[in-house]
């Protein structure tokens, strides 16, 4: 038989065009089972076998796939590798062409003589390290010529090209160095590895970035433990004069406005570690109208003169359960991206409406479960995106501002934000006309609103004696402040040397200390230290460190933890529910 071939159909096909179908084919394939079909297919094709046969190497033993020249009788069966044609193929890393199966030492006669089988070739699939063999099967003699050889290699190479593809494909591209050689290979076999490239291109990148986004987390943690000690100490003694009675109205007016300033920093805060997987996202029941409304006048502030806001807010918006904070920073985000995009002026409209999304309106929006959902729109008439940004526009530090005046991580965040409270976030952008952000937020299943708990006319206090024990001096002078203003006897310690001195020297109700202190122990440690010295100590922790709030090993035995800054109140509670064995 010649180098032409004879397809299934009986219709005759150049052989070398079946070759090149056979590698486009093998190119797609995703699945082992589509390589192994394939190659069936193709191979007889090329070759005008009578039967084709699949072996895969199982360590020594060679395990025959799929095969259609002796029917039933080997297909999934194993056998050792030196006692079949097969495997003396993969063995000597070579094909074996037998022109007369019975004329041939290496074939086991008796074993083919129930079959049509007179002649074979067998074909090692990947000649440096055989990982598979494809024979070729003819029920009459026959020995194939130099080009039906050359055929049924380079079928093999491609297979073998394949099954690293695949192998490749479920590993999910774990062994980088591995998969970049064999996506160069078949770059130069295969118009998909394209597509493979550009895939294993994304990965490295998201990895890339996840690393960022670890290291952004490990010092922004680091640096709220001491923001958070600065605004404990801010917090404190505004809290302690809002308190006072011998305060002027417009002390009160201003100290009241440093207070809230000095919140809203806490809160910063907050929104930041949450973005870094620092802090849990603390949610709440809301009406999301309030919300806005509350911050139209800091925005209007934000935007300038030349920036026109327009309110747009449906009053039967339903109420939603997100973190009001991150919210807040989300549309602020929003606005002043909207803002940049107009540098000579515009209009900025937000607005709200209720929407259900069925099945398919879900599947077109993307990742997003069909139901009830308030949609928060922030339209501007600005410059808008061209695709390729707006593609990007939701990637960690991608931006387009220059250098210095973005950092990539804005929308990136009100992305993140979005997708934590189970909802999505929708870009319509065109360049010159502007751009619209759709913030789909699930619909709360209760529709009451809780208002919002005024401050209590007497805050609880005490005579009990409380130690306090927190290096920092100006934050332990606030705490000592305010609960001697709750009627304790208060005592301090800087270490915990002292702590210990100061708990030997007489009854202390109550330990009042940060899990970081100074000397040899933990907070932590010398808390649990002391209770075995003093079983009816009670034990109050507090850190500036966000990730002792997801710690549970940090509080033993139920410990509570107030985390910095904390308002006086809070202090207040935290000191009389521990007291009383309620916290």
């Amino acid at each position: 038989m010649g180098g032409g071939a004879v397809g299934i159909s009986g219709a005759a096909r150049p052989a070398w065009s079946v070759l090149i179908d056979a590698i486009e084919a093998l190119s797609g394939a995703s699945t082992m089972e589509q390589v192994i079909e394939i190659v069936r297919r193709r191979a007889r094709e090329i070759s005008g076998a009578d039967g084709i046969t699949f072996v895969l190497r199982d360590g020594d033993r060679c395990f025959y796939v799929d095969e259609d020249a002796i029917g039933p009788l080997w297909k999934g069966q194993k056998f050792p590798m030196t006692s079949c044609i097969s495997g003396w193929a993969m063995l000597n890393k070579r094909a074996a062409i037998v022109p007369d199966i019975y004329l041939d030492a290496r074939i086991p006669h008796d074993v083919y003589r129930p079959t049509f089988v007179k002649s074979l070739m067998m074909v090692p699939v990947r000649i440096e390290d055989p990982l598979a063999a494809i024979g070729a099967y003819w029920a009459h003699e026959h020995e194939p010529d130099a080009q039906e050889a050359e055929l049924l290699q380079n079928l093999a190479r491609a297979t073998a090209t394949a099954i690293a593809n695949v192998t490749l494909q479920t590993s999910l591209r774990n062994a980088a160095e591995q998969a970049t050689a064999q996506a160069a290979e078949i770059g130069r076999l295969y118009d998909e590895t394209v597509r493979e490239n550009a895939e294993r291109r994304k990965a490295e990148e998201q990895l890339r970035q996840a690393q960022k986004m670890e290291a952004i987390g490990n010092l922004t943690g680091g640096m709220a433990h001491d923001f958070n000690n600065l605004l404990g100490i801010v917090i404190g003694n505004l809290d302690l004069m809002v308190a006072g009675t011998d305060l002027g109205e417009q002390t009160r007016q201003m100290s009241g406005e440093a207070l809230d300033a000095a919140i809203r920093g806490a809160d910063l805060i907050r929104r930041l570690l949450a973005f870094a997987r620092r802090q849990p996202v603390q949610p709440k029941l809301l009406r999301i109208n309030e919300l806005i409304r509350g911050i139209g006048t800091l925005l209007g502030r934000t935007l300038g003169e030349r920036v026109k806001l327009t309110l747009e807010l449906s009053e039967q918006a339903w109420p939603i359960i997100v973190d009001p904070a991150q919210l807040e920073a989300s549309i602020v985000n929003l606005a002043n991206n909207a803002r940049d995009a107009m540098p000579n002026g515009g209009r900025l409209a937000i607005a709200t409406a209720n929407r259900t999304v069925d099945e398919d309106s879900a599947e077109q929006l993307g990742t997003i479960t069909p139901g009830d959902y308030v949609v928060v729109e922030v339209a501007d008439n600005g410059s808008g995106m061209p695709p390729d940004v707006a593609a990007r526009i939701f990637e960690p530090f991608f931006t387009t501002k220059e250098k210095g005046r973005g950092t990539g991580l804005g929308l990136a965040m009100v992305s993140a934000f979005v997708e934590q409270t189970g909802g999505r976030i929708g870009l319509y952008t065109e360049p010159g006309k502007g751009t619209v952000f759709r913030l789909y937020l699930p619909r709360a299943a209760s529709e009451e609103i809780e208002s919002e708990a005024a401050l209590p006319v007497m805050i609880p206090g005490g005579t009990e004696t409380v130690l306090v024990v927190e290096d920092n001096e100006q934050l332990r002078r606030v705490a000592m402040r305010a609960l001697s203003g709750l009627g304790y006897r208060v005592l301090e310690a800087a270490d915990a040397d002292a702590a210990s001195r100061s708990l030997e020297a007489g009854p202390v109700d109550l330990l009042f200390t940060d899990l970081v202190i100074p000397g040899r122990v933990k907070g932590r440690d010398f808390a649990a230290d002391a209770l075995v010295r003093h079983p009816g100590l009670k034990i109050l922790l507090t850190s500036g460190f966000p990730d002792t709030v997801l710690d549970a090993a940090e509080r033993p035995n139920g410990w509570r933890l107030l985390t910095k800054p904390y308002r006086r109140e809070e202090l207040a509670r935290a000191v009389r529910d521990t007291l009383d064995g309620t916290a």
